[in-house]
């Protein structure tokens, strides 16, 4: 005690020990300033729930049920960056629809518009035998967007 006061004696570090210490210290307020800074969601991606790659499907008729993530569905108009609706393409793979070109939405056989709620399934009709379904996002427009990535199921259908 010094004067009436109590002085405390802190354990000594080591340099080596003592900069490890800061390291880890910093970078861990780092890490938390980059997270917080970083997009919630991460990035946008999609999925088929049903009908999934190699299953049979026991009905010509059936519903299509697809997962979004991180991409909000909306009905066509204005198109704005983060949003917009699925197209199915029936036997017609992604590629044949360069991005930023509008989708047809007069070729129904070819691809099938999911651009009013629910936005995420519908029923189609498909014929007998094996058949590729490809969920493409497309802005208000409908014009193809890179981002979410295509993604393509292959299935039978045997009644």
């Amino acid at each position: 005690m010094v004067d009436g006061t109590q002085k405390r004696e802190f354990p000594r570090l080591r340099r080596r020990a003592f900069v490890r210490l800061l390291g880890l210290t910093f970078g861990l307020g780092a890490t938390s300033a980059l997270a917080a800074c970083a997009p919630a969601s991460g990035e946008p991606e999609m999925r088929f729930i049903y009908p999934q790659q190699g299953v049979r499907v026991p009905s010509t008729e059936f519903t299509v049920q697809l997962q979004v993530r991180n991409f909000r569905l909306v009905r066509p108009g204005a198109p704005k960056p983060g949003e917009g609706h699925l197209h199915l393409f029936i036997n017609v793979p992604a590629s044949d629809i360069p991005d930023g070109q509008i989708i047809p939405l007069d070729q129904k056989d070819k691809y099938i518009h999911l651009g009013a709620p629910p936005f995420t399934s519908r029923t189609i009709t498909l014929p007998p035998g094996v058949h590729t379904l490809t969920a493409v996002m497309a802005d208000g427009l409908h014009a193809k967007l890179a981002i979410p990535i295509p993604v393509s199921v292959t299935f039978l259908v045997q009644p």
